[in-house]
């Protein structure tokens, strides 16, 4: 009954309600989706999108110019003080040797000693010298008596001269009367005139062979007169070897060496191994021996004060004055020795002390100077800067010269003012973009030291 008594049209109502409650349900959630997208669409794209063209430019920008730190290539005179090693020595420094082998009779001095020049300091005896000495005397004396008699010979040669031309004159006059009388018949018997004229002829043959006798008793006296000369001079020869046997001291100065003692042998310098009887050295003015590098040898000032260090006395100064260029060059060291004098007057340096001499190093005009670590060697062929105009790298080549604390010299076309990169590096290639930050060089740290052959303030 319950069944018969529904209505037809209730029916269909119900059927059709159950596929319509299926409908909405699914539309429900893809219309809430579309509006979600809608939604987002409208309003979350165009955030992003405008945030997107906010971080592009940044992120393009970012990746197209590199922050880098940049210093101004400045231009001054080379000014700094390196130290170098020195050695000291004593200005003048003599190893005293004896002129003539002999032994040691007497010795006045000893190590520490004060000498004054002219000073007798050491005596020798050598007795064969005595024997060689006097047998020059006696040798002088032979000659002189035999001088003596070629005089004499001379002499008495003359006086035979003298009187054979006294004969000839009497004996030519008689000839001359007689050949005259002869004239007259009966006077004079003809024999007389020939015997007179032979007269003549000897006559002067002996005049002649007096005359030779002459010359050669001249001759002879030089002979002996230059003998006797050369025999003086050896004589006086042997008297100043003889005077060399007492050595005086050849400066004021000390003696800082003594190695012969009273009966010791000694001999010249280079006639066996004989040692040197004593040393002298002069301390009161000193040499202050240093080795110039190259680089530093063009800056080198006769008369410039320079001051050095001793160990012995740590913190002290002491002020000498450039005397002495070597106007050379070491081959191996490639150093140029160069003098102070130092006047040691308190003695208070001693030679053969180490030193440390603090050298200047200038130059006359100035020069463009950068941070050391501006300059980039990628080999010995290619050292370069980085500089910075327009915000883009330039490299340009450059040439090293001396370092000054944090700075060294450039040679280039780089000019004063131009911006260089502190920190200079092959990875900042050419043409790169760059957003260039100033910095003062003062701020920049202080380099190593870059030359360890010697130290630099």
């Amino acid at each position: 009954m319950s069944m018969s008594g529904r209505m037809p049209g209730q029916e269909s109502t119900a059927a059709g309600s159950a596929p319509q409650s299926n409908l909405v349900t699914i539309l429900v959630p893809i219309v809430i989706a579309a509006l979600g997208i809608f939604l987002a669409v409208k309003y979350l794209l165009p955030a992003i999108d405008k945030n997107g063209d906010k971080k592009a430019p940044a992120q393009t920008s970012a990746s197209l110019r590199r922050a880098i730190k940049v210093v101004p290539v400045i231009s001054q005179v080379l000014n700094r003080i390196d130290q170098f090693p020195g050695e000291i020595k004593a200005y003048q420094d003599v190893a005293i040797y004896p002129k003539v082998p002999g032994f040691i009779k007497w010795i006045g001095i000893d190590r520490g000693s004060v000498v004054k020049k002219g000073q007798d300091i050491v005596g020798l005896f050598a007795p064969e010298l005595n024997q060689q000495r006097n047998e020059a005397y006696a040798r002088t004396a032979s000659v002189q008596a035999q001088l003596y008699e070629a005089r004499s010979k001379l002499s008495a040669a003359r006086a035979q001269l003298l009187e054979a031309k006294a004969k000839l004159a009497g004996d030519d006059d008689t000839y001359t009367r007689t050949r005259d009388a002869s004239m007259t018949p009966g006077v004079v018997a003809p024999n007389t005139v020939v015997v007179l004229r032979e007269g003549l002829a000897a006559d002067r043959d002996k005049i002649k062979a007096w005359e030779d006798n002459v010359k050669a008793n001249q001759e002879q006296v030089k002979a002996l007169e230059q003998s006797l000369s050369a025999a003086k001079r050896s004589a006086d020869s042997y008297k100043d070897i003889a005077d060399y046997l007492l050595i005086p001291a050849p400066f004021d100065g000390y003696v800082t060496e003594r190695n012969m003692h009273v009966g010791s042998f000694v001999g010249p310098l280079g006639n066996g191994a004989y040692p040197p009887i004593v040393r002298i050295q002069q301390l009161n003015l000193l040499r202050i021996v240093t080795p110039v590098p190259e680089v530093n040898s063009g800056g080198i000032l006769p008369g410039a004060k320079v001051y050095f260090t001793v160990s012995t006395y740590p913190g002290e100064k002491f002020w000498g004055t450039v005397a002495r260029l070597g106007n050379y060059l070491e081959q191996k060291t490639r150093t140029m020795p160069v003098e102070l004098n130092y006047w040691n007057d308190d003695r208070r340096i001693v030679p053969g002390m180490f030193c440390e001499v603090y050298w200047p190093t200038r130059r006359s005009k100035p020069t463009h100077f950068a941070p050391i670590s501006s300059v980039v060697t990628e080999s010995t062929l290619k050292t370069f800067v980085c500089r910075v105009r327009g915000g883009k790298i330039d490299w340009v080549t450059v040439s090293k010269g001396q370092v000054m604390g944090n700075l060294t010299e450039i040679f280039s076309d780089v000019g004063a003012g131009d911006m260089i990169a502190v920190d200079g590096t092959d990875e900042l290639q050419p043409d790169t973009q760059v957003e260039a930050g100033p910095v003062a060089h003062e701020s920049l740290p202080l380099a190593k030291e870059q030359r360890p052959s010697y130290h630099q303030h």
